[in-house]
């Protein structure tokens, strides 16, 4: 397995998190098959099903169906794709995930953008021109992603014409002529690094922090591997300095890949201001980021339903308290950590205890008139409550059919590590729960 600090191993992390795609462009886009070949480092890839991540062979948290992942590593055929994952305090780990359970998510004009920056950084100028192209055929990018082309094309042909002058022996045995090319060769290089400066320091003043910093990156790099190559007395070349503060840069580009990738994490778990915090954070590094801007309105869309579910519920908690209860759960769906609606569920604990796991007691047994023992009953519910409050709140009872739970426990069974005898007692318990719910009386909160 795989772990790294953040700011630490930073081609890791920036060539991990590099490719991303606009989830607006998704939303419409049909979604790509996984190739003969599996998917490559830095494809994006979405959960087609529930599955817990695993990590060092041990399961780490669920996922839903619909999360999103950037993909570190994958070896087809041996039945797991590396995954990254971001962890709070900012370390990135390799998850696994079974490779059928993912589907590559299909790039747009943006990611092609952002990839083909980021492949001239690192000196890959075919697969640089290959991606920029694609993305010059999205209405959205056509003209940023067909200007950066432009730039990095001329800048990567007068390198070439600047070696191979250098290097011609032959012309050098006509010192004029080899002079004047010379000249000629160096001037139009130092023309395109000026240009490609240019270029990165527009990018960063539209907001645009990943892909300026990728081609003032690969400028940099280029000009040094020309530098490098020049051969015997020929004159060392003066190379236009940056326009942009790279370092500065840099550490922007970095925060608003982490951004992009904690806020998804975020959002699948339904942790919508958590996601707004990460999104806040992400813009002020990279204001112009299309995904950042894409899941700010979706979250902010999804805070404010879950805002107005709570005030459903605090206007039903004294005169129709399982209206009120139904809405904090719809809410809570939404949004699993607003404040406000964390506060109202304390205040409604014991009522929601009724709806969700009720006390075998007494009372509890006159209700659900079930065969199954009270020692069994309260296994069943012991189970339920520590295993399945893991990964999820407990849902409403009457949400779901005893025979839906059932399926439920057996979908769930091997991500909370529960046996079939153990699953037995949970069914046994939500059957019989499922009756006391939907008969008996909520108790008042108030």
């Amino acid at each position: 397995m795989f772990s790294c600090k953040s700011g630490i191993i930073w081609e890791f992390v920036f060539a991990l998190l590099a490719f991303v795609a606009s989830p607006l462009s998704l939303l419409a886009a049909p979604a790509a098959k996984q190739s003969a070949s599996g998917f490559g480092g830095g494809d994006l890839v979405r959960l087609v099903r529930k599955e817990t991540l695993q990590f060092k062979g041990e399961p780490f948290l669920a996922a839903p169906k619909g999360q999103e992942f950037s993909v570190f590593k994958h070896e087809p055929g041996k039945g797991v794709v590396f995954l990254a994952f971001v962890q709070k305090e900012g370390e990135v780990i390799a998850v696994t995930l079974p490779e059928d359970s993912l589907e590559l998510v299909p790039p747009d004009g943006w990611a092609f953008l952002l990839k083909g920056s980021q492949a001239f950084r690192e000196q890959r100028f075919d697969d640089s021109k290959r991606l920029l192209a694609r993305a010059s055929q999205d209405a959205l990018y056509k003209d940023l992603a067909a200007s950066v082309l432009a730039r990095i094309d001329a800048l990567a042909n007068s390198a070439v014409q600047v070696l191979q002058v250098d290097g011609d022996q032959a012309l050098k045995n006509a010192p004029e002529v080899f002079a004047r090319r010379q000249a000629v060769a160096q001037k139009a290089f130092l023309d395109a690094v000026t240009n490609a400066r240019e270029m990165s320091f527009a990018l960063y003043s539209r907001g645009f922090s990943s892909v300026a910093f990728a081609v003032d990156e690969g400028t940099e790099r280029l000009s040094a591997r020309v530098l490098a190559g020049k051969q015997g007395d020929a004159p060392k070349l003066e190379i236009p300095p940056a326009k942009v503060p790279r370092e500065e840069l840099s550490t922007k580009a970095r925060q608003a890949a982490f951004a992009v990738v904690r806020c998804r994490q975020a959002m699948a778990v339904r942790r919508m201001v958590e996601a707004s915090s990460y999104i806040e954070e992400g813009l002020k590094s990279e204001p112009a980021r299309p995904e950042l801007k894409a899941m700010q309105s979706k979250v902010q869309e999804e805070i404010r339903d879950a805002e107005d579910r709570y005030n459903a519920a605090q206007s039903n908690r004294k005169r129709n308290l399982p209206q009120a209860l139904l809405a904090l759960e719809r809410g809570l769906k939404t949004c699993a950590d607003l404040p406000s609606l964390l506060k109202l569920r304390e205040e409604l604990s014991g009522a929601l205890e009724e709806k969700t796991a009720p006390a075998v007691n007494p009372a509890f047994l006159s209700v659900a008139k079930t065969s199954t023992s009270a020692v069994a009953l309260e296994q069943g519910r012991t189970l339920y409550v520590s295993r399945c409050n893991q990964c999820h709140d407990l849902e409403m009872l009457e949400s779901r059919s005893p025979s839906a739970w059932k399926s439920e426990v057996s979908s769930m069974a091997w991500r909370a590590k529960i046996d079939d005898t153990q699953q037995a007692l949970i069914v046994q318990y939500l059957t019989a729960a499922h009756v006391v719910a939907g008969e008996a009386p909520v108790r008042k909160a108030d």
